[in-house]
């Protein structure tokens, strides 16, 4: 009888090829909805908190939830940051192979933040980590899925509080405490809103309410904030995560006269007299305030790149300077999370292109309120990361404004107003 090996070897070969063939190779991310997770707990700890979280229908308790979204244009495609109504592009993302794994590698860069998501891509699944480039060792895993949508879970609870409204909150009250105000709107188990302090606000926080509880998170490539509470009869007790290494505790109440400081009063002059300074500008070249025109108001912008209340601060005054109904000047005094004066000056750079700023952002050094209010001679406390000061012709500071709520609070509207008419009036003393 005639033996055919053929055959055979030709099926061991397919075989052979087979184990050694790569995953496949996915060119793109499919478009839609993702889900993503922040793993803030180490594995044993997040493991006991989760059958916690199990108990209470919601699943990850104590792991920060984020949605993403994927869009193209044309064949370029585009990532996004949601946080209820806020979408934030994610300004550099690459799908490419790597050639040790054979697996597909995503990088997704947040310029302006100085922090980067790198992971690998395989059956819609996303993994790596989320890393903070001016913090040493700074790295938190994650873990994002095509096709959720969901922020904490898809269980809805019909007996649900209604924690709508606005609330006073006091944080870490046990130990050094401080204020805020709450700023909810709920539909059905629907949580959003945002918190005010005096230095800033939390920016667009997205969640869930369930029964007597409320869960709600924001990831903007900045902030990694998770707030957890529970209402006992008036009072909301809760837990305040951020990042990986900051938890407090807090408690909320109903209470329509507690107000936060004025932010226009908080930061005061030291002199009336025309100030100036002199720093070493993005490009690398001397700025001094008083290289600026005399025939201009002067708005001098306080800040740090690395600050999203900034950031929201800026867009702010490229919208004001592009209406051109106010003649002024703006210069960004940035103190930054860099020591190393060359990388701090290339992060400035970096943020300029990519905020598409059109004046001078200056290096003031390294972000340290305390050794920055005794830098900046001429106002007597550096509260907040942004401060605004506004100076008339002569360089003379006419008004201070501390801290920023940004839209995502319901101050931004009358903050907006309130500063047409100063300039408008500022503009006419010229």
């Amino acid at each position: 009888m005639k033996i055919n090996w053929f055959l055979p070897i030709l099926f061991l070969s397919f075989l052979i090829s087979a184990c050694l063939e790569a995953p496949n190779h996915y060119t793109h991310l499919p478009p839609g909805k993702w889900r993503g997770i922040l793993k803030l707990t180490d594995p044993e700890q997040s493991q006991n908190l989760a059958q916690l979280g199990e108990d209470q229908k919601i699943v990850d308790y104590f792991e920060l939830p984020f949605n993403m979204l994927v869009e193209y244009e044309g064949a370029e495609m585009k990532a996004y940051l949601l946080n209820g109504p806020e979408k934030i592009e994610i300004e550099h993302v690459h799908l490419g192979r790597d050639a040790s794994t054979a697996k597909d590698t995503l990088m997704m860069r947040m310029t302006a933040f100085d922090t980067y998501m790198d992971g690998f891509y395989e059956e819609n699944t996303i993994e790596g980590y989320w890393v903070v480039n001016y913090k040493t060792g700074y790295r938190i895993p994650y873990i994002i899925t095509f096709g959720e949508e969901h922020r904490f879970t898809k269980i809805p609870v019909d007996d649900t509080e209604d924690f709508s409204g606005d609330w006073k909150m006091v944080f870490d009250y046990d130990k050094n405490p401080y204020t805020g105000i709450a700023e909810f709107t709920q539909t059905h188990n629907e949580l959003n809103g945002t918190i005010r302090t005096e230095t800033g606000d939390y920016r667009y926080l997205q969640g869930n309410a369930y029964a007597d509880k409320l869960r709600l998170s924001v990831f903007d490539g900045a902030h990694a904030f998770l707030f957890s509470g529970t209402l006992d009869q008036d009072t909301i007790y809760g837990e305040f995560r951020s990042g990986k290494h900051y938890k407090t505790k807090w408690y909320a109440t109903k209470d329509k006269k507690f107000q936060l400081a004025n932010p226009n009063e908080m930061t005061k002059a030291t002199i009336q007299a025309p100030i100036d300074f002199s720093y070493k500008s993005s490009d690398g070249t001397n700025f001094s305030l008083s290289s600026l025109p005399s025939d201009k108001l002067t708005i001098v912008n306080i800040m740090g790149t690395w600050c999203p209340n900034c950031k929201d601060e800026i867009n702010y005054l490229k919208e004001l300077k592009a209406t051109g109904k106010y003649n002024l000047s703006i210069v960004s005094l940035a103190f930054e999370r860099y020591k190393d004066e060359s990388k701090a000056l290339e992060k400035l750079r970096s943020y300029k292109s990519s905020m598409d700023v059109d004046w001078p952002i200056v290096l003031g050094g390294y972000a340290d309120k305390a050794a920055n209010s005794e830098q900046l001679e001429f106002i007597d406390k550096l509260y907040s990361y942004p401060t605004m000061l506004i100076l008339d012709g002569d360089k003379v500071i006419k008004h201070i404004h501390t801290g920023f709520s940004g839209p995502a609070t319901s101050k931004y509207e009358a903050f907006k107003s309130e500063m047409d008419n100063l300039l408008t009036t500022l503009n006419k003393e010229l």
